[in-house]
């Protein structure tokens, strides 16, 4: 079965998606892993991140060509039938590149009643794509939602992709906190919290230095040894009309390709994947 990571935090402005579309491309190009990016942000940032626009085309047109395909209860999982398996095309999952896919988003994910049905996202991933996929990130929405409570169910682990800032440090006791009583304890699903990234670091800001020791010290091991340095080049790559190069492991500042190699080793290590 895949390993199902969900990257999440309570805060928006941390680079979570940049970080989780980074990480799973990564995973697929260095690691050679087969690597399956769910976007449940009602935002589509991830989506808008990875596809090209012709694709986005394809979901404005048809939301079963998103995560609302598989969400949906019009759908049912695969089956098997007189010893036949009966398999549904999956026109929601999208190519990236080689052993990358996307499931991307669609604001229509609004509509679905998810309180319903809160392990539909957790059983179409183990009864529909089985092993398929080595890994599954999933990409959620900064806030407590039904979109997290699904990713987190759906999950073996979560990691929490964080700026050095008081609001983040502020934050994440109330993540913990949602994860021990309603993930673990209501609905008595184990999950791991696979650790902490400092994203967007500055290292020269006085922010930074007061307060990644107050991490450190609150959250010790789960704070991951490597971190991923602010960066014009990143920024750029957002937007195809200043770069051509969107993802980290291919630009030329090879400081910030070095640093998301081995954000992404220590991951492989910590989650053992």
């Amino acid at each position: 079965m895949s390993e199902v990571i969900t990257f999440i935090n309570m805060k928006g402005g941390v680079g979570k998606t940049t970080l989780a579309v980074n990480v799973a491309y990564t995973l697929s190009k260095i690691e050679g892993k087969k690597v399956l990016l769910i976007d449940m942000d009602p935002q589509m940032n991830a989506t808008q991140y990875t596809l090209t626009e012709s694709q986005m085309n394809e979901i404005l047109e048809d939301r079963n060509k998103s995560v609302y395909g598989c969400l949906s209860p019009d759908y049912q999982a695969n089956s098997v039938l007189d010893g036949y398996e009966q398999r549904k095309e999956e026109k929601w999952i999208f190519n990236v590149e080689n052993t990358f896919d996307i499931i991307p988003s669609s604001l229509d994910i609004m509509t679905l009643n998810l309180a319903s049905s809160p392990y539909k996202l957790k059983q179409y991933i183990q009864n529909d794509l089985g092993e398929k996929y080595d890994i599954v990130i999933i990409d959620c929405p900064p806030t407590i939602s039904e979109y997290t409570k699904v990713s987190l169910l759906a999950s073996d682990m979560y990691l929490v992709p964080m700026k050095a800032e008081p609001l983040s440090v502020f934050g994440l006791p109330m993540l913990e906190n949602y994860v021990k009583e309603t993930i673990q304890k209501q609905f008595e699903h184990e999950i791991k919290f696979v650790g902490i990234v400092l994203n967007m670091v500055i290292p020269t800001r006085l922010l930074y230095k007061k307060n990644k020791p107050i991490i450190q010290k609150k959250w010790k091991l789960k704070l991951f040894q490597n971190e991923l340095k602010q960066c014009e080049e990143i920024v750029k790559g957002l937007d195809s009309d200043l770069s051509h190069e969107k993802y980290i492991l291919n630009m030329s500042d090879l400081n910030v390709v070095n640093q998301i190699k081995n954000i992404t080793k220590e991951l492989v290590q910590k989650g053992r994947l």
